[in-house]
């Protein structure tokens, strides 16, 4: 009778449990950190670049960062600002990307924060450091990024940022009233381009899945297809996003011509 009594319990407390533990996790980040560059700038309020200058423990994980603005796009985030995030977890790296030229960056879900298990965005930053930062809109993935100072001044050649600037005067000029137009010869000459490299044909998934290529080859296909056609489709792409494109292609490339030496297979040849 206890035993039973005891296996009825188990069998009702687990499924709580567990409930409990998938609760506490983010199966799927939220959409809207997901965004591309061109939906994020559409919602934009206030953006500056500033240097961080201090931080404040405000109890359990939650630190209060304050910033010095260096230059302020847009908006009126203030001479000093704080953005509420959480300390750097321990052997976590900091990153500009390579100044913002990397594929990795400009691809979907691309970013330097990534969200926590409670789904939530929960920046952290480096005291010294500086950041572009997105104030007001809803967080993305992309909305604290860090900028390098170049001789104490901030790299105007860093891409995201350069881009930012862009975006930013075009729609001042337009004052919102005006859809971009789209830019069919900088396309035209990005598919091009494109082509001389890898054609869209060779970056078949389900042609090269049945020929058992190895998952990170089918991953990488994936990701550049995915780009290419993005920003076929797009009114607006950043420059440096089709070029960090153009330079993933020439890697998937090389990928796809040392499996096909290789005989094809599950795995990758040595590099």
């Amino acid at each position: 009778m206890i035993l039973k009594r005891t296996v009825r319990s188990i069998l009702v407390f687990c499924p709580l449990l567990l409930h409990a533990i998938a609760g506490q996790a983010c199966r799927m980040p939220p959409p809207s950190q997901l965004i591309g560059v061109e939906e994020q700038m559409r919602l934009v309020t206030d953006v500056a670049v500033g240097q961080v200058i201090g931080a404040t423990p405000m109890g359990g994980q939650e630190v209060e960062y304050r910033f010095l603005s260096l230059e302020t796009l847009t908006g009126q985030p203030g001479k000093v600002f704080t953005v509420m995030g959480r300390a750097a977890a321990p052997g976590s790296k900091e990153t500009t990307f390579d100044n913002h030229a990397d594929f990795a960056f400009w691809a979907r879900g691309g970013g330097r924060v990534m969200n926590d298990a409670d789904c939530g965005m929960h920046p952290s930053f480096v005291i010294g450091s500086s950041y572009l930062v997105f104030l007001g809109a809803p967080a993305t993935r992309r909305s604290f990024e860090e900028i390098d100072l170049v001789n104490g001044i901030v790299n105007a050649d860093d891409k995201w940022l350069s881009y930012v600037k862009q975006q930013l005067a075009k729609r001042q000029a337009a004052d919102g009233t005006q859809a971009p137009e789209r830019d069919y010869e900088r396309t035209g000459q990005f598919i091009y381009r494109f082509h001389r490299i890898v054609t869209r044909n060779e970056l078949d998934r389900k042609t090269l899945a049945a020929q058992h290529a190895p998952t990170e080859l089918l991953l990488r296909v994936g990701r550049l297809a995915d780009a290419f056609d993005h920003i076929v489709a797009s009114n607006t792409v950043p420059d440096a996003e089709r070029d960090s494109v153009l330079h993933e292609a020439v890697a998937v490339k090389k990928l796809l011509a040392a499996w096909s030496e290789n005989d094809g297979g599950t795995t990758l040849p040595a590099r």
